[in-house]
């Protein structure tokens, strides 16, 4: 199946291509490594819970946004693969099934839903989650089942008990459930989340040490003022704050690439720089970010300038860092408090328990005896989110025990961690 998938997914069938080992192996990880990981996650918590989605039944209209948005997803990719292999373009089928497992169905959608299946209480939305998934899982198996048959017959057979996945009909796109506006907004959120993250990363700030807020340009509050909880989960932000004044955090510079703009444009290329200067530099960038290019009058009439003639430079004012991408602006307050850097160093603990938890081979509803030896700064830090560690690392009991070698760093604290498995 990964040696089929692979030489799919390089190029054309009718193409010589050269066979890399390094290459199978991406494929493996990439693809069937992603969907096992979400069919084992899935099989997981149905067994955990003893799900019988025969007896459920959540409508459309009941799921939730996100539900809504990864189903909208997957009718699109069914059409676009439909009309892939009607056409025999098997490479841009199988590329396109991959992207949507890999990036849309596991990067975004289980890791966005995980909470709801922990759910203690079967809620519909718990139902839901559970029917969505098992509806992808199913849709995909029948998607990939003309390029890799074993897997998908066996992904398939488990989930429906049905005889074979070759045996049943191809899918259809429903076409109803394809929402163009839905998807526009999440790939938005999307594109905000991979800015801030992006800010976190070159500003050297961890993922798990919150920050006080995030800036967004305030013309995106009606479309996105439902998924500030999802914005500010994602990139761990207390809040999301819609600015109309943005240029008072930014300054935005213009200048020509004359090694780029002095071929195309000629004697016109000082002309170029003096327009630019002149421009309103947020309008310009605004432009070329929606439409890849913007007008100028230079000689006397009308030039259309494409994106890689121009060099955008951004900055913003102390303890705030700038992220932009076609026309986005994300401003991120980097700026912590004390008390953030406490919730920061719990966080932290939480994340050296998971690891020890795995590497001792705990079962995922282990519950843990959990001590600590750290100094009295992080102590006073960790006793403030005493419940919020324990909830998070099914820890019984959270002591303070002196002698454990200081083997982690907490944000800088040296600590010792012990965890005994409980019952």
């Amino acid at each position: 199946d990964v040696a089929r998938w692979y030489l799919l997914y390089t190029s054309p069938a009718w193409s010589p291509t050269r066979f890399d080992e390094d290459g199978v192996m991406e494929i493996q990880s990439k693809y069937f490594g992603t969907l096992r990981n979400v069919y084992n996650f899935f099989v997981l918590y149905s067994n955990t819970d003893d799900i019988d989605l025969s007896g459920m039944d959540v409508p459309y209209a009941h799921r939730s946004e996100l539900d809504r948005w990864v189903l909208s997803k997957y009718n699109r990719l069914v059409r676009d693969v439909t009309a892939d292999m009607d056409n025999y373009e098997h490479m841009k089928a199988v590329k396109k099934i991959t992207e949507f497992v890999s990036e849309d169905l596991s990067n975004w959608y289980i890791r966005r839903a995980r909470r709801r299946f922990y759910a203690e209480e079967m809620t519909e939305d718990k139902q839901a989650v559970f029917l969505t998934t098992y509806e992808l899982l199913k849709g995909v198996a029948l998607l990939s089942a003309p390029f890799a048959p074993f897997l998908s017959d066996e992904i398939y057979t488990k989930l429906t008990g049905e005889e074979s996945v070759h045996l049943a009909f191809f899918p259809k796109a429903d076409e109803s459930l394809i929402d163009d506006s839905l998807e526009e907004k999440m790939e938005l959120v999307r594109t905000v989340v991979t800015l801030g993250r992006g800010e976190r990363e070159k500003e050297k700030i961890k993922v798990r040490q919150p920050l006080r807020e995030i800036l967004l340009d305030s013309r995106y509050e009606a479309q996105l003022s439902d998924m500030k909880s999802l914005i500010m989960e994602e990139l761990n932000v207390k809040d999301v704050v819609f600015e109309k004044e943005m240029d008072t955090y930014l300054d935005y510079v213009l200048k020509p690439d004359f090694r780029k703009a002095g071929p195309v444009l000629g004697k016109k290329v000082n002309e170029f720089g003096k327009a630019l200067a002149a421009a309103d530099a947020k309008e310009m960038i605004a432009k070329l970010g929606t439409d890849g290019k913007i007008l100028l009058r230079l000689g006397g009439e009308e030039t259309e300038i494409p994106a890689d003639l121009v060099d955008v430079h951004v900055s913003a004012k102390e303890g705030i860092a700038v992220g932009t991408e076609r026309g986005v602006f994300v401003l991120l307050d980097t700026q912590l408090s004390p008390e953030l850097l406490a919730e920061g160093l719990a966080r932290e603990l939480v994340s050296k328990v998971q690891q020890l938890r795995k590497q001792k081979d705990f079962d995922m509803m282990d519950h843990i005896e959990l001590s600590v030896t750290c100094d009295e700064e992080a102590k006073e830090a960790l006793e403030a989110y005493r419940d919020y560690i324990m909830k998070e690392t099914l820890s019984d009991s959270f002591l303070y025990a002196d002698g454990l070698p200081e083997e982690y760093s907490l944000n800088g604290h040296k600590a010792g961690i012990s965890v005994r498995r409980l019952g």
